[in-house]
């Protein structure tokens, strides 16, 4: 994972080792990672090692249990590869779903050897997994196949994970897991969260999931929340900024404590901030007053500065590197706002690509070339279709968390 080029290896370190130190300090039993484990199909030898490090010391930790999902940006066949080998550890990697293997379902049992938990683990569903296209099918028609093919998959999960219920005794909870956006999402400007379900842009309710579900565990957005205001419903959101509109975000995990005969008790617990970032916006004289309190308040920093003043400086990256000087304040992006409103204005958009998502290049590009609008409408959709298909291939990338 970067930011503005630079690796953030530390702070995913810091995090696993402050997240495995949780685990022992909570008694934690089982251990659900709900997608988005890396931040492309082919992760650095580097990311390898902290991943697999972590695993081993959740397990030693005393973690019976592990369950980890694909999430959009993972390869499936990548996260599996090992599993015979996680599985001696009692981690399970579910990378692919489809009609009929609805994801990974798992019978886990206490330390009395006695089941207590069956977890129905759903990963990020690709269109082809839910989707039969029937030719000449309109936008609205694959939208509502989509939709439909995402609530018989979870229908399918809940039937299996029904059917691992105990012979005797009371029954036990169920968890469900899910990567995908739910309706009334938040997200953050520029974190790069596509608006999709299996590949297509769509979103889905709160009702595809059981109602008999003790959770749902959900992975994809980054901002921390619940679904459709239901507190077993949650996205528990990227465990580090992914990007700077992110800074002052509260990152955090989720506690739950379930059992047979107790309600789901559901606790946030704050992750620790392991590099502090900040956007500072203003003229120049607004810019030095930020700079100085941050110079004040200490520690390292990664900084984004914002100028939006009247005067056109002459040099606003040397302006801004003189303030910093001799501090431990790093500024990785300057952005004039006034050039990039004029440029915008003739069309010519001077934002980074890696604030814009893909829609919206595809989406200035038609501006640009002054496509009539009826026409961008069906572009669009075949845009759009090229993105699923990419996706469907396992072409994208993410984010380890």
């Amino acid at each position: 994972m970067t930011l503005c080029g630079r690796r953030r290896d530390t702070e995913a370190a810091a995090f696993l080792d402050w997240l495995a130190d949780v685990i022992e300090r909570e008694s934690v039993d089982l251990l659900l990672v709900t997608g988005d484990i890396f931040d492309n199909g082919t992760p650095s030898a580097r990311s390898q090692t902290l991943y697999y490090r972590f695993l081993t010391k959740a397990a030693a930790a005393g973690c019976r249990h592990i369950i980890i999902t694909a999430g959009n940006h993972d390869s499936p066949a990548f996260l599996e590869a090992p599993h015979e080998i996680l599985e001696a550890l009692n981690i399970h990697v579910v990378g692919t779903a489809g009609a009929g293997k609805p994801g990974g379902t798992f019978l886990l049992d206490g330390s009395d050897k006695t089941p207590q938990l069956i977890v129905a683990a759903v990963p990020f569903l690709r269109d082809r997994d839910i989707r039969r296209s029937a030719p000449g099918a309109s936008i609205g028609e694959k939208a509502s196949q989509v939709r439909e093919g995402v609530r018989s998959l979870y229908n399918e999960a809940w039937e299996a994970a029904c059917a691992m219920q105990p012979s005797s005794g009371p029954k036990v909870p169920v968890i469900i897991t899910g990567h995908l956006f739910a309706a009334g999402g938040k997200t953050i400007e520029g974190d790069g969260v596509r608006d999709q379900v299996a590949g297509f842009i769509e979103r889905v309710g709160a009702d595809i999931f059981p109602t008999d579900a003790a959770y749902v565990a959900l992975g994809h957005l980054h901002v921390p929340q619940t679904v459709a205001g239901i507190n077993t419903i949650r996205y528990p959101g990227s465990p580090i900024p992914v990007g700077f509109g992110e800074a002052e975000q509260r990152k955090e995990v989720i506690l739950v404590t379930t059992g047979s005969e107790i309600p789901t008790v559901v606790r946030p617990v704050p992750v620790p901030q392991f590099r502090r970032l900040a956007t500072i916006q203003g003229d120049l004289l607004t810019i030095r007053h930020k700079i100085g309190e941050l110079r004040m308040t200490g520690g390292p920093v990664w900084a984004e500065v914002i100028y939006n003043g009247s005067v056109l400086p002459g040099d606003l990256m040397g302006e801004v590197t003189g303030m910093t000087e001799g501090s431990e304040i790093e500024v990785l992006k300057v952005k004039d706002i006034r050039l990039v409103s004029e440029a915008l204005s003739a069309y010519q958009s001077c934002e980074e690509l890696e604030e814009l998502t893909e829609t919206e290049v595809f989406e200035r590009c038609m501006e640009t070339a002054d496509i009539p609008s009826e026409q961008q409408e069906r572009l669009m959709a075949t845009f759009r279709e090229v993105l699923s298909a990419m996706d469907s291939d396992g072409t994208d990338g993410g984010n380890l968390s």
